[in-house]
């Protein structure tokens, strides 16, 4: 059964023609039993009928074209009212190479210090594949939430992972050593992503640097994959070579929420 509520709410629909046939049903039969929604529903009708009487209002022609010349200016000044009320919107579409250039610096240099590197052409093919799914991440940073980037990065190196896992154990010797050179990796590339946007608005160098930290981290997992004596060992690829993704999108999300605090503080 329909409530007064609910009545009052569909009783325009209703002189309209707007309820379809079992809510007309409905109405109706409410009416039917209830004096105070049939007194309101009259009163609506009354109300409907008096205004339907009334002759059109005429607006003067000189109001008419004054109204229409401040429509043609406002609609012609609103994209530059929107520009001018958004300047930090307009920085996040840039391009910087340097989280690129840091990325492939960093993607070397574990490669290069790396002393249990892998012969498996799989491993070569997953760190080149990680490798350029880093980059195009570095690339796009500042471009897109860091919570997007976060979840690409975690997706890929999930992807990875779950293609490498062959069992064993933790080896948690090896941990410490993957975590070290993915944090250390996302703090080059978030530096170098700050470095190339630091002339624009701050709000777009912060999300720029936070997306810089994830994909610092996933070239160290590409890395990683080639050279980690442990790239097999399904608990160490889950807990530290993904864990150290999760780890650089966990701190990049806190840093940039706890500076955005600031900003508004």
């Amino acid at each position: 059964m329909l409530t007064c509520k609910r009545m009052t709410e569909l009783a325009s629909d209703r002189a309209e023609g707007g309820l379809g046939f079992l809510e007309r049903v409905r109405f109706d039969r409410h009416l039917a039993g209830c004096d105070g929604c049939r007194a309101y529903v009259r009163q609506l009708e009354l109300t409907r009928d008096a205004l339907a009487r009334l002759p059109e209002p005429e607006v003067p022609a000189a109001l008419n074209d004054a109204l229409l010349s401040q429509f043609d200016a406002w609609s012609a000044a609103r994209p530059a009212t929107v520009a001018a009320a958004l300047p930090e919107a307009a920085g996040t579409a840039r391009l910087s190479p340097w989280p690129v250039a840091a990325g492939i610096v960093t993607f070397g240099v574990i490669l290069a210090i790396g002393q249990e590197r892998s012969d498996a052409p799989r491993d070569w093919i997953l760190g080149a594949l990680l490798a350029g799914a880093a980059l195009l991440l570095a690339a796009l940073a500042g471009r897109f939430a860091v919570g997007v980037v976060s979840a690409a990065a975690l997706a890929v190196a999930v992807a990875a992972a779950l293609v490498s896992a062959e069992g064993g154990g933790l080896e948690a010797g090896h941990g410490v050593t993957c975590l070290g050179f993915e944090l250390a990796a996302g703090a080059v590339v978030a530096g170098a992503a700050w470095f190339g946007a630091r002339g624009g608005p701050r709000v777009a160098a912060r999300r720029a640097m936070a997306s810089g930290a994830v994909a610092g981290a996933l070239a160290a997992d590409a890395a990683l994959q080639v050279v980690c004596g442990a790239n097999g060992a399904t608990p160490h690829l889950f807990a530290f070579h993904v864990g150290g993704v999760l780890l650089a999108a966990a701190a990049a999300v806190a840093l940039l929420r706890e500076r955005a605090g600031r900003a508004t503080a």
